[in-house]
């Protein structure tokens, strides 16, 4: 029986299990692929420009970092194994069943207290659902930060202007790719400074445009096809590579049958990070609450949140202090 138990190794998974740690809890991260969320999973190569401390530091490093931490505190990882349920089996705690990811192996945990921080593990990459889309590997297509190994010297379409969309094809110029913008809206929608470095940059890009069809030809792409609005004749745009960061859908359905309260798409919580379950608390991506604001750093600060709370349930302390770290 582990005090806490986190669902999902991400930043704010991560930084939970920290503050876990220096609370003297003995907790288990069990994460459904590899630990360090999505700037693993998704940003990899991209630069981090918004981690407190870190001008300019590679998503995988800063993941190495956040993990390296993990493991120095005792933090238990365990990873490929998605959690499949969670049940109140008394008033000590909670069964929680998970399977591994290749062999469907079951594997059972008891935790007196769940800290939920799936993130970007409930979401799923919105697609153009356009013809050519389907069956193309990730040498032609990605719904991800692009691999630079991959967009060096190729002609790269971009699909998305917000941040995601801008930050992949200012990774995609500096890898040396020929890159366009394909926003369907009037203007991009990111952080200025990208706004402005595309703009330095001079990036050829198409406002509101929508694309239509992907040509293919033997697993390749030769061409994004699009209508821009207000224009008859279709825009045909030559390249090797595209990049779809047009938003993500989320997939709740497992949280929903745990019990535990959504709003809209999201997990809501209180200031505490609690939510409708006794017991189970919730951060990162996943939670919405009254000033959310989705940053790394917000995700780090939300974990430290959740982690006292599971703390102050599991414990019941009479008051909590400072000097209750690092017993």
């Amino acid at each position: 029986m582990h005090e806490v138990l986190i669902i999902g190794g991400g930043v704010a998974g991560l930084t939970a299990a920290m503050y876990c740690r220096m609370r003297a809890m003995s907790v288990i991260v069990v994460d459904a692929g590899r630990v360090g969320g999505q700037l693993v999973s998704v940003y990899g190569d991209k630069p981090v420009h918004d981690w407190p401390g870190q001008h300019h530091i590679v998503a995988n490093d800063l993941a190495a970092q956040l993990i390296d931490h993990a493991r120095e505190v005792e933090v238990e990882l365990v990873v490929n194994q998605k959690i499949a349920e969670l049940v109140r089996r008394d008033a000590e705690g909670f069964e929680v069943v998970a399977r591994d990811v290749v062999t469907l192996e079951e594997h059972r945990y008891g935790a007196r207290a769940v800290i939920v921080a799936i993130g970007g593990g409930a979401f799923e990459p919105r697609r153009l659902k356009v013809p050519g889309e389907e069956g193309l590997s990730e040498d032609a297509l990605t719904y991800r930060m692009p691999d630079r190994s991959k967009v060096a010297g190729k002609r790269v379409v971009v699909v998305g202007g917000g941040d995601s969309g801008l930050e992949s094809a200012l990774a995609a110029h500096e890898a040396g790719a020929q890159v366009t913008l394909i926003q369907a809206l009037d203007r991009f929608t990111g952080m200025e400074i990208s706004i402005e470095r595309a703009d330095r940059l001079q990036i050829p890009r198409h406002y509101n445009t929508r694309v239509r069809a992907l040509e293919v030809e033997d697993g390749r792409i030769k061409a994004v096809v699009a209508n821009t609005r207000g224009i008859p004749d279709p825009l045909r745009l030559a390249c090797d590579y595209v990049v779809v960061n047009i938003g993500a859908a989320v997939n709740l359905d497992a949280v929903k049958q745990w019990g535990i309260e959504v709003e809209g798409n999201l997990v809501r919580v209180d200031q505490h990070m609690r939510t409708s379950v006794e017991g189970v608390f919730a951060c990162g991506d996943i939670v919405t609450y009254p000033g959310k604001y989705k940053l790394l750093l917000t995700a780090a600060s939300e974990g430290c949140v959740a982690a006292n709370s599971a703390y102050q349930y599991v414990k019941k302390p009479q008051r909590v202090t400072v000097t209750d770290l690092y017993k």
